[in-house]
């Protein structure tokens, strides 16, 4: 694996995003079981200046959890809080422009690539660069006029990526954004990320690649079977000191 990028010096502050007691259920799909347990009783915070990386297997409930942080899912209990205010207690409008979610597979508005910068920014009144904004994210300024609908998987990432952060958030909530993206992307995504962040801002994000977990990470949250296996820092759960159930995710088990 690859060395990860020096960081600007950055002292993480007050939590800005706090969980406890998070538990989902969903009715069963199963005909003879009434309910199926998603995540079970998590607690955690993200502090600002750090970026978290969320690792699990498949079906862990990584995404399902980034999902409530923004609201577009509920916790059958729990509690969230975002800078201290419980989420519920928000508008939904600023709650999801100060804690942006982008998924790995992004929606887009109809109409131009333009359109879809200008979506969020103008609804909010902020004046923007649509050019730059693109060539930041490794992408054509000649796709501004093009129509959403062209754009590859991976385009789509990057520019839902751009969308979000031309809004100014605080926090941002990465399911995979890289998945559909060469390595050479992949590299200009991830710098990007790690100059957008200082220590009044934050990053969780959802990876299954322990190498990039490692390249950008400060801390991991290791998720399985919808509970928080380990919380530990980048560095100790990369070691020899990292506890069973981490060493265990790590092994490639050979059948």
């Amino acid at each position: 694996m690859s060395t990860p990028a020096p960081y600007r010096t950055i002292s993480f502050s007050r939590s800005l995003l706090q969980w406890s007691q998070l538990s989902l259920t969903l009715p069963s799909e199963q005909k003879n079981e009434n309910e199926r347990r998603i995540l079970q009783n998590l607690q955690g915070l993200v502090s600002g200046g750090e970026i978290v990386a969320l690792l699990g297997p498949s079906g862990s409930g990584k995404s399902t959890l980034l999902k409530m942080f923004n609201r577009l899912l509920e916790p059958t209990t729990g509690t969230i809080f975002y800078q201290g205010q419980k989420i519920e207690e928000m508008a939904v409008t600023e709650l999801r422009r100060q804690v942006a979610y982008i998924s790995q597979q992004p929606y887009l508005f109809p109409g131009t690539v333009a359109d879809n910068l200008a979506y969020g920014a103008d609804l909010w009144n902020l004046s923007y660069d649509g050019e730059k904004w693109l060539e930041k994210v490794n992408l054509s300024p000649t796709l501004l006029l093009q129509s959403g609908e062209n754009l590859s998987g991976g385009e789509r990432q990057r520019l839902a990526l751009a969308r979000s952060l031309l809004l100014e958030p605080t926090l941002l909530l990465l399911d995979e954004p890289t998945a559909a993206l060469d390595i050479h992307s992949t590299a200009i995504i991830e710098g990007l990320i790690k100059g957008w962040l200082h220590q009044d801002r934050a990053v969780l994000w959802v990876t299954h690649d322990p190498g990039q977990a490692k390249r950008v990470a400060h801390r991991i949250l290791l998720l399985a079977e919808g509970t928080l296996q380990c919380d530990l820092s980048t560095e100790v759960f990369f070691s020899p000191q990292a506890p069973e159930v981490v060493q265990s995710f790590l092994t490639v088990k050979e059948k």
